[in-house]
């Protein structure tokens, strides 16, 4: 079996749990920000010591310069959820994530041309599947009526899709082992977090267990992006990253089995076909990869 194949599994899988520790802490989202970065970094670290390489300077640019746009990212998400609430906001990042990553990896890395006419139409048609899979899970949840500012949970939504599908470029450009470019991403996750903490004059200092709740979470987190990009490492772009954003069915079966989220019949049947349409696709990028 393919290395990248089980890279994959485990992303989904982490992807999928990292919000649980933190689900029913009341704290301002930059703050769980702030937290959820200082996680990945004690990751990145304890990684980087085992794994010890040399960095310069010259090299550390780059992944850094990633960090800070993944920061940026996942608190435009965060403003997105104010505004729209989780399910709304999901429904505009997921499948903007899968498309720029696969166009990134199709046109960037050039991957389509190395495909073929038949495997890129595969992969093409894979990631159609995975896109209706996550809005059919995403559709299965509750509806959620309150809004704030529609234009501007659009935007942030819109932006972490972007940004999320586009962070590792920087991190590839390198030609550095994962294990290396990670130490400097996460220090540039953690410099956007402390700069917008520190801006906005935000409480960072909590009791114990809400703090080691948000580091939790960010070792989860932290977990999955490492392994995503160990996935998009195996399997390319295209057909590794769109595959690891099938964690919106893991987020979903902890809501509904775990945590007792209200889910209709229509719900259940609504992810009864998000997860089959998943399988497919998953399948289908498995068959076509290079």
């Amino acid at each position: 079996m393919n290395p990248g194949l089980i890279f994959a599994a485990l992303t989904i899988l982490l992807f999928g749990s990292w919000a649980v520790p933190t689900k029913t802490l009341k704290i301002d989202p930059k703050v769980q920000a702030f937290w959820l970065t200082v996680g990945h970094f004690l990751l990145s670290l304890t990684i980087f010591i085992f794994l010890i390489q040399p960095l310069n300077l010259k090299q550390a640019v780059g992944p850094f310069v990633a960090g800070i746009l993944w920061a940026l990212g996942i608190t435009s998400g965060y403003i997105g959820i104010r505004h729209l609430g989780i399910t709304r906001a999901l429904g505009i990042w997921i499948p903007i994530v899968i498309i720029t990553s696969a166009l990134w990896g199709l046109i960037f890395f050039g991957e389509a041309k190395v495909l073929g006419t038949q495997k890129l139409i595969q992969t093409v048609i894979a990631i159609g599947l995975l896109i209706s899979a996550a809005l059919a899970v995403i559709l299965s949840s509750k509806g959620e009526n309150k809004l704030g500012n529609i234009k501007i949970g659009i935007i942030a939504s819109a932006t972490l899709g972007l940004i999320h599908g586009s962070f590792f470029v920087p991190l590839l450009a390198s030609n550095l082992p994962i294990f290396v470019t990670f130490l400097p991403l996460t220090i540039g996750m953690v410099a956007a977090t402390s700069l917008i903490a520190q801006t906005q004059k935000l409480k960072l200092n909590y009791d114990f267990l809400s703090v080691f709740r948000m580091i939790l979470a960010g070792l989860i987190l932290g977990g999955g992006n490492y392994t995503a990009l160990l996935t998009i490492q195996y399997l390319g772009v295209a057909q590794g990253y769109p595959l690891t954003q099938l964690a919106i069915i893991v987020n979903t079966l902890w809501g509904t089995m775990v945590f007792k989220e209200a889910t209709t019949a229509k719900g259940k049947v609504l992810i009864a076909i998000g997860v089959i349409l998943a399988l497919i696709g998953a399948y289908l990028l498995n068959s076509a990869r290079l």
